[in-house]
């Protein structure tokens, strides 16, 4: 009860940073062209060097190997799982079908897993470990199996971009600084990450506010598959994974410590993966539809 007290003031605190973007794009004060910028510096910049700097603070001789490769295998597992049930039970036209099965099927584990993470468990750079693996993992399949689902061409994945995801390089790097143990070499270089890592929250609750000032309440009351999607992200995800942990644990005798619960719970248990309507509008499925579900 203790830690859902906790996770619900966090929540709560999430919701109240949304205000800024929904009051400022209800007055016409944030252009469509700022807020692809903001997605850019979260991408670049914000998440990067957060994960950067709190896989520094790793001691990587207490890491359970296992528990690593389990993190980039589940969302694998769980990513296909869901493209499937999404693709029985969302209904519609082409388009909007195409959407919807997308919407299910990636998390927003980058913009809202990872700053949940840091705030419930700011001592625990393992659950952040975890999660950006679990996230490189996933965003590989969005650029791949999510552009096929939203195209139903396979010319359009280009393989060597989704190799190329900021996220990764940040592990990598992040990885080296502390096994090399830069950090108490080179404390200014770690201050500077810490900084720059604090604009993720606020700029993704900046961008999430400002969507939801565009859509028209009707839009969201009366898609259906807005409902079938956020169940199946909310719901059914982290269902899946919880079974998935337990089948590891009790059927194949995994140890399946608690850093690794609760970051592959946080990972699936988050809303639909931000950039769900642009990817849509690029790739031919219904942006609308995708925006909907999105908030």
């Amino acid at each position: 009860m203790e830690t859902f007290g906790a996770m619900f003031s966090i929540v709560l605190l999430f919701a109240a940073l949304l205000l800024p973007g929904f009051i400022l794009g209800k007055a016409k004060l944030l252009e469509e062209k700022a807020m692809s910028s903001f997605g850019n510096i979260l991408m670049y910049v914000a998440m990067p060097f957060l994960v950067f700097g709190k896989l520094t603070e790793i001691d990587f001789q207490t890491i359970v190997w296992g528990e690593v490769v389990f993190s980039a295998v589940l969302p694998i597992l769980l990513i296909f799982a869901l493209a499937v049930c999404a693709g029985y039970i969302c209904k519609g036209e082409k388009s909007k079908r195409r959407a919807a099965i997308f919407c299910a099927t990636f998390p927003n584990c980058g913009f809202l897993g990872i700053p949940i993470a840091v705030a419930m468990w700011p001592n625990q750079p393992q659950i952040v470990l975890y999660i950006s693996i679990f996230n490189v993992v996933s965003t590989f399949l969005l650029l791949t199996v999510g552009v096929y689902i939203l195209s139903g061409d396979k010319k359009e994945i280009r393989f060597a971009k989704t190799l190329c995801s900021p996220i990764f390089f940040a592990i990598v790097l992040g990885g080296a600084a502390s096994l090399l143990r830069l950090s108490q070499k080179f404390p200014s270089i770690f201050t500077y990450a810490e900084l720059l890592a604090q604009l993720t929250t606020p700029l993704a609750m900046l961008a999430l506010g400002y969507e939801l000032s565009k859509m028209h309440f009707s839009t969201l009351l009366c898609n259906v598959n807005a409902y079938v999607v956020s169940a199946v992200k909310l719901i059914l995800s982290p269902l899946l994974a919880f079974g998935l942990l337990w089948l590891a644990k009790f059927a194949f005798g995994w140890q399946i410590g608690e850093p690794l619960a609760f970051a592959m719970m946080t990972a699936t248990a988050v809303s639909t993966a931000a950039s769900a309507p642009v990817m849509a509008k690029k790739y031919g499925a219904d942006s609308t539809d995708a925006a909907a579900m999105t908030v």
